[in-house]
């Protein structure tokens, strides 16, 4: 999920991503379009292999790319677990500028909101061609991004922190993982977060706190279309979720374009 165009809260800490993104709701989406597109896949931003692994379970042949070393071995060894090394190609790179030999992909995601990690006009060009460059004609690129909230842009600067979740980390950890709402930026449509996890052992004594930063931009419904257009995209479709709901202004906005002749 990561580019090294902004500070992460994960980056550092890959041990905690997997609890807190352990959604799956998408991933029957994702398999549907594998389907219509066929093989090969392109990952921009795979993570630990939250979806990238998915898909090649069920035979596709996919590359991600993520710029943190520490997700990349977490993936890595799983698909060595699961014995899909045959399937799985993993480049440590910048979403922004990476160069994959393989310019022939079929199918291109870029999922959970990775692209609102992109802080500038620039940042975003920059990702959208070389996805446009990698794939092949015709090829499919999906996209999620966030519909911004209006009543969070408008929440108290510097507000409480609010307990998110609590999970268990393999050495038996206790880790809760509260957020809250630093400030948002209209001029630049930037929202400032921070995320604390707080770690206790099994006895529930406290190990050590951090707080780390998450900064996203928010990128609406036409902007993005106008930047997928501007590389050469042609959007075919636009949803809210998952179920593939007409776009509403809420929720997310999830992009389906494709690579013109």
């Amino acid at each position: 999920m990561l580019t090294d165009s902004r500070q992460s809260a994960y980056i550092e800490y890959p041990e905690y991503y997997d609890h807190a993104h352990s959604q799956t709701h998408d991933i029957p989406f994702y398999l549907d379009y594998a389907s219509e597109s066929g093989s090969p896949i392109l990952e921009m931003a795979c993570g630990t292999g939250r979806l990238l692994l998915p898909l090649a379970h069920a035979g596709y042949r996919i590359t991600g790319v993520d710029v943190s070393p520490g997700m990349l071995a977490l993936c890595r060894q799983r698909v060595v677990q699961a014995g899909l090394q045959n399937r799985v190609s993993l480049v440590c790179g910048n979403m922004t500028n990476v160069n994959l030999q393989e310019k022939r992909f079929a199918l291109a995601i870029v999922a959970l909101r990775s692209f609102a990690h992109l802080l500038s006009h620039e940042d975003q060009l920059a990702c959208l061609a070389r996805l446009h460059v990698h794939l092949r004609s015709n090829g499919t690129l999906v996209i999620a991004v966030f519909a911004l909230n209006h009543r969070v842009a408008a929440q108290n600067e510097n507000g409480p922190f609010m307990v998110l979740k609590e999970f268990d980390l393999p050495d038996a950890r206790r880790v809760v993982q509260s957020q809250r709402f630093v400030r948002y930026d209209p001029a630049n449509q930037i929202l400032y977060h921070e995320f604390r996890f707080a770690e206790f052992d099994r006895g529930g004594q406290p190990l050590r706190e951090r707080t780390l930063p998450m900064t996203m931009r928010y990128t609406s419904r036409y902007e993005l279309q106008l930047l997928l257009e501007r590389v050469g995209f042609e959007v075919r479709d636009v949803f809210s979720d998952y179920d593939r709901r007409p776009h509403s202004g809420k929720h997310e906005i999830i992009m389906v374009a494709r690579k013109a002749n």
